[in-house]
């Protein structure tokens, strides 16, 4: 990453963690449902009001439930998981039926009062100024209950997010700190999150925003400004949302056959449809053909017929075994040369076929919520946004002919200490990369769900009209 320090390489002792425990099977909706409406939100208040133990008992994320109806899910999550999923559901559809009943009792006073004021009109009567300030108060009652019903969406989403984390068995980084990193993290934020295809871009992705750093050991340790790893778990996060998006559509389309054709693999599917054709000519009779002959390698591959499966199996072999001692051994500057000269992957073809209107349409967040819990999360690990971004322009100055320039003040800034700065290791640096693009994929596939199963969610382009609308 451009404006990173690489410090030194030093062991790190590994931070205390929460476990994540196995998710038992989840019990079917109908037959919990009725009794849970009739204890969810006594439940949760008798344990809001059961003092300071709560209050730390909910510790799987950096953020914290604002709302009664978060630490409702919250509760259930860490304490009965088993009960999670049909707590969610049922706040959802009572946030849902709320709205519906404010929305009529709402049109319903509007229509009172206009019908109030024609006969006024009628009557030759002026308007009573208490009617007035009587409907400015009660408009004002309901986008403050509007508020609140959206924070309390927020918050039911981000605690799906975290169940989503705890089904791979990943606890979200508490706060930025150097962590011991495990393979088995990293392959739950990749393997365990992301399609055969999506990986790849993931690397490349992590390959990117780590820039130098990611040719250095994991136990490197770094030091930036809390603004750029702010920036660069965002972006992250966008990114995961972005790949989730493109990655449905690309098995949508891949289901459906209506994916475009690279033109060397449309050319090698009909060669290989010729071939067979001939092939099936050929044969007097193509019931009773006789079975094909096994080919044989050519000479000019470099092989021995007699033991080309053997050549070929070691080959295999010795290149898978390379691969590993060159990721133990030879450090990340083989792996990255490795992921360069690999062929594109069919979803990178895919997102590359795009234009420009796609892209953009595609890369965009979708609702209000989605954009308020990527700033939430993001603001909970690094601070308020706004300040560092202030802090950092009063450092570099506004002055600055040129990239290269602010870089270097950047750069500066860091060292002088003149702004707030975060130190960690490369290996703490791509865990939180790894752990934002997951969140972000993981917001996606709940938005998608609450917008499907309640349509409570609110489009970002009616944000400036309601946020409740």
């Amino acid at each position: 990453m451009r404006g990173a320090q690489i410090i030194t390489a030093a062991s790190m002792k590994p931070a205390t963690r929460l476990g994540a425990p196995a998710m038992p099977q989840r019990p079917a909706l109908a037959s919990r449902r009725t009794s849970l409406q009739k204890h969810l939100v006594p439940r949760a208040a008798a344990d809001s009001a059961s003092g300071g133990e709560q209050d730390n008992k909910f510790a799987l994320a950096p953020s914290k439930p604002k709302t009664p109806t978060g630490e409702m899910a919250a509760y259930y999550l860490e304490m009965q998981p088993h009960l999670f999923q049909d707590a969610v559901q049922t706040a959802f559809s009572r946030i849902k039926e709320q709205r519906e009943a404010e929305a009529a009792a709402a049109q319903a006073q509007e229509e009172a009062d206009k019908k109030a004021k024609e006969a006024a009109a009628a009557a030759g009567d002026a308007p009573g100024v208490g009617a007035g300030a009587e409907l400015t108060l009660y408009r004002r009652m309901a986008e403050v209950k509007a508020m609140e019903r959206l924070v309390a969406i927020e918050d039911l989403m981000y605690v799906c997010i975290l169940e989503k984390f705890k089904g791979i068995g990943v606890d979200m980084l508490p706060r930025v700190e150097p962590i011991e990193e495990s393979s088995a993290t990293l392959q739950a934020l990749t393997e365990g999150v992301h399609s055969r295809e999506a990986i790849d871009m993931v690397k490349e992705h992590v390959l990117a925003v780590l820039g130098p750093a990611s040719m250095a050991f994991s136990n490197t340790m770094i030091k930036m400004s809390k603004l750029q790893g702010a920036q660069v778990y965002a972006a992250s996060i966008m990114f995961g949302y972005f790949l989730r998006r493109v990655d449905t559509r690309f098995r949508l389309a891949k289901q459906l056959g209506v994916l475009p054709q690279d033109r060397d693999d449309a050319v090698a599917r009909l060669e290989r449809l010729f071939s067979e054709a001939d092939a099936l000519e050929e044969a007097s009779d193509p019931d009773s053909a006789p079975p094909l002959e096994p080919t044989t390698p050519k000479a000019s591959e470099g092989q021995q017929p007699s033991t080309s499966g053997a050549s070929s199996s070691s080959s295999s072999s010795s290149s898978s075994s390379g691969a590993s001692s060159s990721a133990g051994s030879g450090g990340p500057a083989e792996a990255a040369s490795a992921l360069t000269k690999r062929p594109k992957s069919a979803l990178r073809k895919y997102v590359e076929s795009f234009d420009q209107e796609t892209m953009l349409e595609t890369a965009r967040l979708v609702t209000v919520e989605s954009a308020a819990l990527t700033e939430r999360q993001t603001q909970a690990l690094y601070g308020d946004i706004k300040a560092l971004q202030a802090d950092m322009q009063s450092a570099v100055g506004q002055d600055a002919s040129s990239m290269e320039e602010i870089m270097q003040r950047v750069q500066q800034a860091v060292t002088d200490g003149r702004v707030e700065t975060v130190v960690m290791t490369v290996g703490t640096q791509r865990r939180a990369v790894l752990e934002a693009i997951a969140y972000g994929c993981f917001l996606r596939d709940v938005e998608s769900w609450v917008d499907t199963e309640y349509e409570l969610l609110t489009p970002v382009g009616a944000a400036g009209a309601s946020r409740d609308d």
